[in-house]
């Protein structure tokens, strides 16, 4: 029996899965036992991936909160550890332009003893999207978690440090974060930790079948409301296009729909990139050998 799972989970492939709402019916359990499997924030209430990648302060400290991370790997933008005797100043410094600040201070034992937190405020938050986006929570918030025990949390920093040191870009400044999408950041980590011959991109819709927001976590906490605009893609096509070319020697695979709506397409922004192909969800499904 092990030796038929052995052969069937082919460990050169590598799954990227975006929330886009294409990814509706596939059934990421089976992807995991075909290759590694990596997605972004909202999916770890579903699922237990290879590597979740979370750039959003609400959701990296959902994600903590929840223990998730403390079982899983973790890749978190400037999730800093603060020392204690650092709380007042911080807090401060976070609250002091507000008008009336929330704060969402978390401990996972209320009555135990913490060496070190993290906090985020409306200083790490894109102002533009301040209403809608918390939910009705109000957009002066502050949020607070109290570390415990050993988590598995990396620091997108730490990771992406060839990012600008490569030729590539023409920076040597060292290790950086360069403020990239969640999915974007996930097909480069992924490829940079795996290592895959295929890296399928699956539910990266970039576009939407109407003039309303595509995604899988629309109306939940940290998301915006289901009768929000879509989103322009332009950032999500220029940061994969970079990971696809900096990634020459893996093949990428995206998995499109079938129909004729626009995200059932070919990115014509990426024609030139030769180790990009398309298959649709039935011919991806066929090729897998699995059943959804």
């Amino acid at each position: 029996m092990e030796k038929i799972f052995q052969k069937e989970k082919n460990m050169s492939d590598l799954f990227i899965l975006g929330n886009g709402e294409s990814r509706k019916d596939i059934h990421v359990d089976l992807l995991k036992a075909k290759g590694k499997v990596y997605g972004c924030n909202a999916i770890f209430r579903e699922h237990e991936l290879d590597g979740l990648i979370a750039v959003d302060p609400m959701l990296e400290h959902e994600i903590y909160q929840s223990g998730y991370a403390h079982k899983n790997p973790c890749y978190f933008r400037s999730w800093d550890y603060m020392p204690v005797d650092h709380y007042d100043m911080m807090k401060e410094a976070q609250t002091s332009q507000m008008n009336n600040p929330n704060i969402r201070e978390w401990k996972f034992n209320p009555n135990g003893h913490y060496l070190s937190f993290v906090i985020h405020g409306t200083a790490a938050i894109d102002t533009q999207r301040k209403t809608d986006r918390w939910k009705g929570e109000g957009f002066e918030n502050v949020y607070i978690s109290w570390l415990y025990g050993k988590d598995k949390i990396k620091q997108l920093r730490e990771v992406m440090n060839d990012y600008y040191g490569g030729s590539w870009e023409g920076n040597t400044t060292g290790p950086e974060d360069p403020g990239w999408s969640s999915g974007a950041t996930a097909m480069y980590i992924g490829c940079k930790v795996e290592k895959p011959k295929t890296c399928y991109l699956i539910g990266m819709d970039m576009y939407s079948t109407s003039d309303f927001i595509n995604n899988l976590y629309k109306n939940t906490h940290g998301y915006l409301n289901a009768d929000e605009s879509s989103v322009t893609p332009q950032n999500w096509v220029t940061q994969m296009g970079r990971v696809m070319v900096r990634y020459k020697d893996i093949q990428f695979v995206k998995v499109n729909p079938e129909g004729n709506s626009q995200i059932s397409e070919r990115m014509p922004q990426w024609d030139s990139i030769p180790n990009l192909s398309y298959q649709h969800t039935k011919e991806f499904i066929s090729h897998l050998g699995v059943d959804f």
